[in-house]
């Protein structure tokens, strides 16, 4: 189970080792200009009414702040245990043991913002809101990966056998 854990951690993750180091700007760049299409790509797929834009953008924007946090202390541990094969048992322990607070941290996060998105835009919005952000990241790690994958079954989903 533990190794489970560890291989998930590290594998879903695994992009953040890939980032190029001192070129903090471009990457900052880049994150503004991913987040602006994500916010085009969020209101195009929600259809929200101006009433419900108002609402819902200062609730979304103060929750993914809290979420860039968390994902960024998420960034930091595992640069921690990049070289873990030099590093103790229980200083491994205790980076994977952080990044299991951490996630469950970012879920808690998620969970607690939701009474406040159903009360701006409805739960069946709500619901839109949740489907739309998963569907960003898949079409941003396809893109950022070189495009669709043929071993991917129709969608992108599972392979088919």
């Amino acid at each position: 189970m533990k190794k489970s854990i560890l291989a998930l951690f590290l594998f879903s993750s695994f992009a953040a080792f890939a980032q190029p180091e001192g070129r903090f700007e471009d990457m900052e760049a880049k994150r503004e200009k991913i987040e602006a299409i994500k916010v085009g790509f969020i209101t195009q797929e929600l259809e929200l009414s101006v009433e419900e834009s108002q609402a819902f953008w200062p609730i979304y924007n103060e929750m993914s702040d809290k979420e860039f946090t968390i994902r960024k202390s998420q960034r930091e541990t595992l640069m921690g245990l990049k070289d873990f094969e030099n590093l103790s048992d229980k200083e491994v322990e205790k980076g994977i043991m952080k990044l299991a607070d951490l996630n469950i941290e970012l879920e808690e996060l998620h969970k607690s913002y939701l009474p406040e998105f159903i009360d701006a835009i409805g739960a069946k919005k709500t619901a839109k809101l949740m489907k739309a952000e998963k569907e960003f990241g898949r079409r941003l790690m396809e893109r950022m990966s070189g495009g669709e994958r043929p071993d991917r079954g129709p969608r992108g989903g599972r392979p088919m056998r």
